[in-house]
C-alpha cells in the first residue's frame, strides 16, 4: 500500500476488516467466473507484487482494477447498512415514492458512501498531489476503477417487503438494496469480453484514450479499457505472466471455454479415473440428528499435457 492507503487505514480501523473481505470478494468472484478460461485469474493471489499479467496493461488488469474497486463499494455500502462502523449507516431514502402503497423504511445499504471510500483508497495509489499520476497505466487503471464503481451504482435496485400478523401485510416497507455481487462481476465480465483496445493522444494540452479502431468512435465511462494485447496464456512466459495451462483440467466433452481443444492448446490431455469417498443418501430424523449411508464415486477426469 502506497503512505495515503495506509493514513486511511489507520483513519478507519473499524472498516478494515470490510476492506480484506472485499478483496477476498473479488478474487474468489474472479477465480470463479474465468475458472474454465486459460487465464483463470490465479495470478490476483500473487503476493506482494503482482504478476506481468496484471501491470502491462492488459485487459485481464483491467478487469481485476474495475472488480476490486466495484467489490470495495459493494461491502463498504453492506457494511454501513448493518452498522460496522459510525462513519456510514442506512442509505439516504429518494425523494420519490415507492410503487404501489408501499413506503419507504428499513435500512437500505449505503451506496454514496461506499463510492467515496472505494474511490478514495482505490485512487490512493494513482494520484499524485491530489491528481492522477501521468502514465499511462496510472491513467488506464483510474478509468477502470471508476467503471468497476460505476456498475455497482446502476446495479441498486428496490426491494420491498410486506410485514403484518398472519401475513396479513398491514405495513408495507422498501428500501435501495444492492444485489449478489455475483450479479456485478458477470456484468464486469461482459465488459471483459467487449473492452476497448485504445491508445493515448494528445488533444488540447491533455492526454486522452481513444480507440485503436476506426469502427469504435469514442471510450465510454461504462467501457473497460486496455493498450497491451494479451497472450494466448497457453504456455509459461514470465515477460508476459503467463502460467500456461499444462496440468490444467478440462472437458472432453465440451468443444467451447473450459473444453480439452480449447484448454490444453493442440497439446493434447490424459484422462484418467479417480474415486472418492462421499456422504450419501442423507436422512433427518426427529429429534435431532441426521444419518447419512457411504457412497464411492468414480469421477472421470482429463489434463492438459
Amino acid at each position: 500500500m502506497v503512505g495515503k492507503q495506509s493514513k486511511q487505514c489507520k483513519q478507519n480501523l473499524d472498516l478494515m476488516g470490510t476492506v480484506s473481505h472485499a478483496a477476498y470478494v473479488a478474487m474468489d468472484t474472479c477465480q470463479g467466473q474465468f475458472a474454465d478460461r486459460r487465464w483463470n485469474c490465479s495470478s490476483i493471489r500473487r503476493t506482494p507484487k503482482l504478476s506481468r499479467d496484471l501491470t502491462r496493461g492488459t485487459r485481464e488488469q483491467a478487469y481485476v482494477y474495475a472488480i476490486s474497486s466495484a467489490s470495495l463499494v459493494h461491502s463498504i455500502a453492506r457494511a454501513c447498512s448493518v452498522g460496522v462502523t459510525t462513519k456510514c449507516s442506512c442509505g439516504a431514502l429518494p425523494n420519490h415514492p415507492p410503487h404501489e402503497d408501499f413506503k419507504w423504511g428499513g435500512c437500505g445499504d449505503d451506496l454514496k458512501y461506499g463510492l467515496y471510500f472505494s474511490e478514495q483508497f482505490t485512487d490512493a495509489e494513482l494520484m499524485k498531489k491530489g491528481k492522477i499520476r501521468k502514465s499511462k497505466k496510472s491513467q488506464m487503471n483510474s478509468h477502470n476503477n471508476a467503471v468497476g464503481r460505476l456498475m455497482v451504482a446502476k446495479s441498486m435496485t428496490t426491494a420491498c417487503k410486506c410485514h403484518g400478523v398472519s401475513g396479513s401485510c398491514s405495513v408495507k416497507t422498501c428500501w435501495r438494496s444492492l444485489p449478489d455481487f455475483s450479479v456485478i462481476g458477470t456484468t464486469l465480465k461482459n465488459l471483459y469480453a467487449n473492452a476497448v483496445e485504445v491508445q493515448r493522444k494528445k488533444r488540447k494540452n491533455k492526454r486522452l484514450f481513444v480507440p485503436l479502431r476506426s469502427n469504435v468512435q469514442s471510450v465510454s465511462k461504462e467501457s473497460l479499457i486496455y493498450f497491451t494485447k494479451s497472450p494466448d496464456y497457453c504456455s509459461p512466459d514470465p515477460k508476459t505472466g503467463s502460467v500456461g495451462t499444462q496440468e490444467r483440467f478440462c472437458s472432453s466433452e465440451s468443444s467451447g471455454w473450459g473444453g480439452c481443444d480449447a484448454m490444453c492448446c493442440g497439446r493434447g490431455y490424459r484422462s484418467f479415473t479417480k474415486k472418492i469417498v462421499e456422504r450419501c443418501e442423507c436422512k433427518y430424523y426427529w429429534c435431532c440428528y441426521v444419518k447419512c449411508k457411504t457412497c464411492e464415486k468414480t469421477l472421470h477426469l482429463n489434463v492438459c499435457r
